[in-house]
């Protein structure tokens, strides 16, 4: 069977206080459940944020109420499949990075953190740091069997290509079976490294708000719905296709410079200055770092990406009108699916929207690049 998975998801307030900062207060565990499966229509979430205690407690709190299920080490909340996870940062040769790790059993989960805590700098809140080694980290994933996955890899703050160049420097005890690509960057631009010859990529949204979630996704072939075979799947390569916003409208796409706010790409990795004004506070953008890492000759055909609709993104598309069309496809990954295979047009929609779809479907618009930490615009001139 075929799963839509959004991997990557952060709690901003859990048990009376905030987890992640600055954050709503409205990010909660049970409101990240209902929107993942009333609006945005997942089969599968997965919350990063589990290290910390309070996320815990509340989890065990709602599996006492009956909101939730544990069964087989899974986490359910009617049908929707809940991965525990942790996003986490290391450090390598000065350089820190983001890795996620997923836990195929709760309660393995709650043994993990009674042991390693210590190896933690603030593990109760959002994205801990690891002061250990980086052979250290290896040793308690082999030991505890767990998947890691370098997180949104290629953007330039705490990405793992931002602090290297190859996974085997990094990673030489542990396996890595998958790349988190991150907005920015979709599978087509990274198809020609090394790095991803062997290994499945994850789309995921890294949401911060509710809005967020599913904003980008995977789809997955596994065998039954649990977190021991999701796992499998991204292992075993079992990704059929990915989503996410088209990569010119990631808010790290293109390189910036801090000083005059231009936006541009760098013709050398030797010499970093901003082509406008000369300056080197430049923050490099997802498609000149991914130009400047090990390629192949003979890539690796990787499965679809699809792009999904990023509505605050849009020209001309308001609350309003995204309240219309979840009104007729009932969530969001329906919208997405039928703008992909083009069903939209067997919709009732307005023929005003249906035009700026069909526009949007064949690529049909003017992108203004994101960059320096902000976003594109789709423009429909």
């Amino acid at each position: 069977m075929r799963v839509y998975a959004d991997l990557h998801v952060h709690i901003g307030f859990s048990n009376g206080r905030y987890i992640k900062v600055p954050s709503s207060k409205t990010l909660t565990l049970e409101n990240i459940i209902k929107t993942a499966k009333d609006e945005k229509g997942l089969n599968v979430i997965s919350i990063v944020d589990f290290l910390c205690k309070d996320v815990i407690d509340e989890t065990d709190k709602l599996l006492d109420k009956g909101k939730l299920e544990l069964k087989d080490g899974s986490l359910y909340s009617e049908g929707l499949l809940i991965i525990p996870a942790a996003e986490i940062e290391l450090r390598f040769c000065s350089n820190d990075f983001h890795c996620l790790i997923f836990f195929e059993d709760y309660e393995k989960l709650k043994d993990f953190r009674k042991i390693i805590k210590t190896y933690f700098n603030q593990i109760d809140f959002s994205c801990p740091v690891f002061r250990g080694q980086i052979s250290d980290f290896e040793r308690i994933v082999s030991s505890f069997g767990l998947l890691a996955v370098p997180a949104h890899a290629f953007t330039p703050y705490k990405g793992f290509y931002s602090a290297a160049q190859r996974v085997e420097e990094v990673f030489k005890k542990i396996e890595v079976f998958s790349i988190e690509l991150g907005l920015s960057a979709d599978s087509k631009m990274v198809s020609y490294l090394c790095d991803v010859q062997k290994r499945s990529l994850l789309s995921n949204s890294d949401a911060h708000s509710l809005k967020n979630i599913a904003r980008e996704f995977n789809e997955v072939e596994i065998e039954y719905v649990s977190a021991k075979d999701v796992i499998k799947s991204i292992k075993e390569n079992r990704i059929v296709a990915n989503y996410g916003v088209n990569p010119k409208l990631g808010k790290y796409h293109k390189s910036y410079c801090k000083e005059c706010n231009s936006s541009f790409n760098l013709k050398s990795q030797d010499l970093i200055l901003c082509p406008f004004c000369k300056s080197n506070d430049i923050v490099i953008g997802v498609e000149d770092r991914i130009s400047w890492l090990y390629k192949t000759e003979n890539p690796v055909e990787k499965p679809p990406y699809f792009y999904t609709f990023p509505f605050e993104l849009v020209q001309g598309f308001g609350q309003k009108t995204i309240q219309k069309i979840i009104d007729v496809f009932e969530n969001e990954i329906n919208f997405i699916k039928s703008l992909n295979n083009g069903t939209f047009k067997n919709y009732n929609i307005d023929e005003n929207i249906a035009q700026k779809l069909v526009r949007f479907m064949n690529q049909d618009y003017t992108v203004k690049f994101g960059a320096g930490g902000h976003f594109g615009r789709i423009i429909f001139e």
